[in-house]
């Protein structure tokens, strides 16, 4: 049901709202080629507009769309563990009457990767998505997924 309250606010008010509140960025990703079968980490980094939030990657039943992060398919990298996030602000939001987990600001989103054993040497691109549901104080819009691309060479 509060989904459904979500999915209304969203699309009653998407006419007044920004395109997107949430600039995604990969930040700290390999310098150097990094090795078929090495691990690495690469940090995902959401910045996000004054006066708005999105939800943590906790799914809570009923309540908001959780952020979820994921690899494309068909490249040379996998997740090599579970996902490290910041910590979340966690408070009663007063629009769900529940309480929730969400990020204002910036949201930083560690994943451990591994390159795939056999992969071919050379640069291959690094494509992660991220799906999120950013709201402020009187609207949410629906969720959007956006798909983040950097370049890594992986070593001879």
């Amino acid at each position: 049901m509060k989904r459904l309250f979500c999915a209304a606010l969203a699309a009653i008010s998407l006419a007044a709202a920004p395109p997107n509140p949430v600039a995604w960025k990969l930040e700290e990703v390999p310098g150097k080629p990094v090795k078929a079968g090495a691990r690495f980490t690469v940090k995902l980094t959401a910045h996000i507009q004054d006066g708005w939030h999105f939800y943590s990657m906790k799914p809570i039943e009923d309540g908001p769309v959780p952020t979820r992060i994921w690899l494309a398919e068909g490249q040379p990298f996998q997740l090599a563990g579970p996902i490290k996030a910041d910590e979340p602000e966690t408070l009663q939001d007063p629009t769900l009457h529940m309480e929730v987990e969400l990020y204002e600001g910036a949201a930083g989103f560690a994943l451990p990767l591994r390159v795939a054993p056999g992969a071919t040497a050379g640069t291959q691109n690094l494509v992660i998505n991220a799906q999120s549901q950013s709201c402020n104080n009187s609207m949410c819009l629906p969720p959007t997924t956006v798909k983040v691309e950097v370049a890594v060479t992986i070593a001879k």
